[in-house]
């Protein structure tokens, strides 16, 4: 077993700093799913790409469309779709050398408010493999359609905090129009914007059209939670193919309102998954709301439709899912010692799995 290092402060900056040029624009932006030829390239570049940083070999060539940027400084790679289009593809992150066997996912962070930044403190704090993090709107940049199908996660925080839509407009750097934090549930902001962010078809933001005029069947594969095809789901696969076995753990957000006895509620699928490795640490660190385990006691946002939690599940892997509060999550983004503790209580997770992990073959 390899010693994995302990987090040396910084990396949570340094990664937001790459990752903020791939969601810029993301709330307006249509996502496109890969077709067949696409999602097997993608597959196989992630799936190399993951042995190739935890040996230290050089990394593959990225497929069209895509690129792999080093992380000034760290021992980081990222890995997203390059410059030439904008279609919505996930941000990757991974660690090269020694690291914990853990994945970590982020798939609603324009939605449910604080859940990147909060994403990255577990990702720094465990120094795990993976970061998955999304890059364009559940809804496709536009509020929730009121003929959208329900699904088993809330309805969210109404759209990204007053930070991320200052920081947003300041990447533009041409005074975009972003959402405020608003209330929670009061709807995300509407799509188009002044950013002149490209659509998936390549078209101008003239062309990106509101989430709420579109039917549900439209939408299917905005939400990468959800939808059977997506690069964020591709890039789960190639992971669990890199490193068999390893833990995924992937962070919601609800209103209040949804639960109101609840300040989290978790679930796990998937051979070896064990959720007491995770409600007892975190019932520690929340002393003062409730963390929940689904369905033993609540019987909703347990993330039943969960597609990450499906593949895993199939593909021998445990997962586990969280949903936090939005008190919570406003808490543990202005308490530093409160999101630290929080971030710690993940290590149960990667207990009795070594810390480095098998390489399987690469096929897509």
């Amino acid at each position: 077993m390899v010693e994995v290092q302990a987090a040396d402060g910084g990396e949570r900056e340094a990664v937001d700093e790459q990752i903020a040029p791939l969601r810029k624009g993301g709330r307006h932006l249509i996502a496109e799913p890969p077709n067949d030829a696409e999602e097997a390239a993608y597959i196989m570049w992630i799936a190399a790409a993951g042995v190739a940083a935890q040996s230290r070999q050089p990394p593959p060539a990225a497929p069209p469309g895509f690129a792999l940027r080093a992380v000034p400084g760290r021992d980081l790679w990222v890995l997203s779709e390059d410059d030439s289009r904008r279609r919505g593809a996930a941000a990757v992150v991974l660690r090269t050398g020694a690291a914990a066997p853990l994945i970590v996912e982020a798939p609603h962070t324009f939605f449910d408010q604080g859940t990147l930044p909060i994403a990255l403190a577990i990702f720094e704090a465990q120094r795990a493999r993976a970061l998955i993090v999304n890059t364009s709107h559940r809804y496709g940049g536009g509020p929730k359609p009121s003929n959208a199908v329900g699904d088993d996660e809330g309805e969210g925080t109404g759209g990204a905090s007053a930070d991320e839509a200052a920081a947003e407009t300041q990447a533009t750097g041409d005074g975009a129009r972003t959402a405020g934090s608003g209330r929670a549930g009061s709807g995300a902001t509407g799509a188009g914007g002044g950013d002149g962010v490209q659509g998936a078809g390549g078209g101008a933001r003239g062309d990106i059209v509101s989430a709420r005029g579109r039917p549900a069947a439209t939408l299917a594969f905005a939400d990468v939670a959800h939808a059977e095809r997506s690069f964020f789901l591709s890039a789960h696969r190639a992971l669990l193919q890199s490193f068999p076995g390893v833990p995924a753990v992937q962070l919601h957000g609800f209103q209040d309102s949804s639960a109101p006895d609840a300040a989290a509620i978790a679930s796990a699928v998937g051979h070896g998954a064990n959720l007491e490795r995770l409600l007892a640490p975190l019932r520690a660190v929340v002393s003062d709301g409730k963390v929940l385990a689904y369905p033993a006691d609540i019987k909703k946002l347990g993330g039943a439709t969960n597609v990450q939690a499906r593949w895993s599940r199939q593909m021998g892997a445990p997962f586990y899912h969280l949903e936090l509060s939005r008190a919570l999550r406003d808490k543990l983004l202005t308490d530093e010692d409160l999101r630290r503790r929080f971030a710690a209580a993940f290590a149960g997770l990667v207990a009795g799995k070594g810390q480095e992990e098998t390489r399987p073959g690469l096929s897509p």
